[in-house]
């Protein structure tokens, strides 16, 4: 997490993503699965292959993430 707290998406615990709106246990689980085979995330839109997480979701996410820290 950066101090205006934003979620760094290549850092993240499930703990610091389950703080995110709309993502419980499973889909935390299914991001950080996401990113140990995707190796790393290169864009936010990368989201958008977690299964359950869509266009709507992201919106509302993307001001709360970061790829990587600033």
């Amino acid at each position: 997490m950066t101090a205006d707290g934003k979620v760094v998406l290549n850092l993240a615990t499930e703990a610091d993503l389950m703080r995110l709106p709309g993502v419980g246990p499973a889909k935390a689980a299914a991001i950080l699965a996401l990113r140990a085979k995707m190796k790393r995330f290169r864009k936010v839109d990368d989201l958008l292959r977690v299964k359950g997480l869509g266009r709507r979701s992201l919106k509302r996410l993307r001001p709360l993430v970061l790829v990587d820290p600033p």
